[in-house]
């Protein structure tokens, strides 16, 4: 493997340790768990999903979702409404509570990765973009590949 790969790898994974401290520690500090902030900027990111995209998005079960959505919901920061164009699925939206605290909470985390984005020349970004877009990917695949294995184990 290049050297130059090999340096980037130790950087990236002590951004994302540092991303989850940062939840990890906002989530006790709210006093909610670190699912419930990755709901809250899950859905901070997109107008309205289903229950069902949201716990694909989260790795969760049906019955997990539910009762995450159950909490969110207690602390009015999300809500559920019939989907405009089939009355039979459900939408979950933020609240005007839960993007508060999506924007004063979690958005100090984007701002502290926007900052640093924005000292590199636009060709410098792409270049960056296209990497993180090729790892995101590729653990993608293999999220796909674990999922495939667990369905195998339990049929």
């Amino acid at each position: 493997m290049p050297r130059a790969a090999l340096s980037i790898r130790p950087e990236l994974h002590r951004l994302m340790l540092e991303r989850q401290r940062f939840l990890s520690h906002l989530a006790r500090r709210l006093g909610v768990t670190r699912t419930e902030l990755d709901a809250v900027e899950e859905l901070s990111r997109r107008d309205g999903v289903t229950p069902g995209e949201l716990g694909e998005r989260l790795s969760l079960t049906s019955g997990s979702v539910s009762s995450l959505l159950d909490r969110l919901e207690r602390l009015g920061w999300v809500s559920r409404e019939r989907h405009p164009q089939d009355k039979r699925m459900v939408l979950v939206r933020l609240s005007a509570a839960g993007e508060v605290i999506a924007e004063q909470e979690i958005g100090p985390l984007d701002l502290a990765i926007r900052k640093p984005a924005a000292l590199f020349r636009a060709n410098e970004r792409v270049v960056i973009e296209r990497f993180l877009t090729k790892a995101a990917d590729a653990a993608a695949d293999l999220v796909a590949e674990q999922q495939a294995l667990g369905e195998a184990a339990t049929s």
